[in-house]
């Protein structure tokens, strides 16, 4: 067997020199025509700056800045075709022996002249057609400054147009679209908060009047006065605390993960069996696997549980089932409560909105508890419906994809 050569801690350094020698020439170099490139490259960005400069402090129309630059390009376009053609003629002439500097000086100021007027026209017809093309976005400039936080009614005109024009319009219609529609729901939104928060505030300041004044000497107004403003407190309380979490819903980060949804509902019934003694929870679920958050689903399952207790008589049973239907998780939850009317139905998830039966049979709850379930499936891709029948009972149905 051949034996290694030992290695040979000069021979190493030295080789180790040479590549670091290679690799700074090769650096030098790039450096070298980088400095090149930029001193090329210098008066262009002065030119970019002083334009830029000039621009900000020079308020300039674009039909103006449109104008002004295809008519400097045009004009050196021009001028260099110019300066071809009569050199051109020039050596053609001398080629041939034909020394007519008479010619070449009558040629060149035609040609100067005619460069001048057309200039002139491309320029007189270029501002024309700017001015043209441009008119749509003043009509749009006008518009907007027409609407206001006051009146988002107002839509800007379609443009006769299939170009960016058009399509500018049409976005900026659909945002003053989106606009309305969250000033509108802001709007309902702070009415219906400061009327549910009124109440409580008037009976707690009520009650407190009433004991600055003579309440405090009987026991039996002073318990009442106490109990009131206490149980007041605690609904608006739970109408701060909703709120928040509708607030905040829409910065929520959904932290999936994979589980079963039919161990969730058995926690829920073991639960519910413990703390509720007035219902029965009844589960039937089989497996199925979602990707979603756990903590989230858990408490849209227990808003519509509670719901279903609020609102049905005590020994009545409450329902959930679970099961899988075309690429859907379904969790349905069922009560034998008083039910909704149809007038009623399609607006039991809008915030603060409680039916009068409802209000009758129960008088807490704050009326955001669906509103922050729908939240909740939205915001895991899903959906919530309602079915009910009045003096029947309810059923909530959420949808979610299934786990691939």
């Amino acid at each position: 067997m051949d034996e290694k050569k030992p290695v040979n801690p000069e021979e190493v350094e030295y080789t180790l020199k040479e590549i670091r020698a290679e690799q700074d020439a090769k650096n030098n170099q790039k450096g070298f025509w980088k400095k090149v490139w930029s001193v090329i490259c210098w008066p262009f960005r002065q030119i970019k700056r002083f334009v830029k400069f000039v621009a900000s402090k020079i308020p300039v129309p674009i039909t103006a800045k449109t104008t002004i630059i295809f008519t400097l390009l045009f004009t050196v376009a021009l001028i260099i075709l110019d300066a071809f053609i009569v050199s051109s003629v020039s050596n053609h002439l001398q080629m041939l022996g034909v020394d007519d500097e008479g010619y070449i000086i009558s040629l060149t100021l035609t040609s100067a002249l005619l460069i001048i007027i057309s200039v002139i026209v491309v320029a007189a017809l270029g501002a024309l057609a700017s001015t043209a093309m441009l008119s749509p976005v003043r009509k749009i400039i006008k518009q907007i400054d027409s609407i206001s936080a006051d009146d988002l009614s107002a839509r800007i005109d379609n443009v006769d147009a299939q170009d960016e024009l058009r399509e500018l319009t049409e976005r900026i219609n659909a945002m003053l679209d989106n606009l309305e529609e969250s000033f509108d729901r802001q709007k309902k939104f702070v009415s219906d908060a400061s009327h549910e928060l009124k109440t409580p505030i008037a009976v707690i300041q009520g009650y407190s009047n009433m004991l600055l004044r003579w309440g405090k000497e009987d026991k039996e107004v002073l318990d009442e006065s106490v109990e009131s403003i206490a149980r007041e407190a605690d609904n608006m309380k739970i109408i701060v605390e909703q709120l928040l979490t509708l607030a905040r819903m829409g910065q929520y980060m959904v932290k999936s993960e994979r589980f079963d949804v039919s161990q969730i509902l058995d926690e829920l019934s073991d639960s519910y069996a413990l703390v509720c003694k007035t219902h029965t929870v009844k589960v039937s679920a089989k497996k199925a696997l979602v990707n979603a958050d756990k903590n989230m689903l858990t408490e849209c399952l227990r808003t519509l549980v509670d719901n279903a207790i609020k609102y049905s008589d005590e020994g009545k049973t409450v329902k959930i089932s679970c099961y899988d239907e075309d690429g859907y998780v379904k969790i349905e939850v069922s009560d034998e409560g008083c039910g909704i009317s149809e007038d009623d139905l399609p607006r039991v998830f809008d915030r603060f909105y409680r039916c009068d039966k409802a209000r009758k049979r129960n008088g807490k709850g704050s009326g955001l508890g669906l509103t922050i379930a729908k939240s909740i499936v939205e915001k895991m891709n899903g959906t919530i419906e309602a079915v009910s029948e009045v003096g029947v009972g309810s059923t909530f149905t959420v949808r979610l994809p299934l786990a691939e």
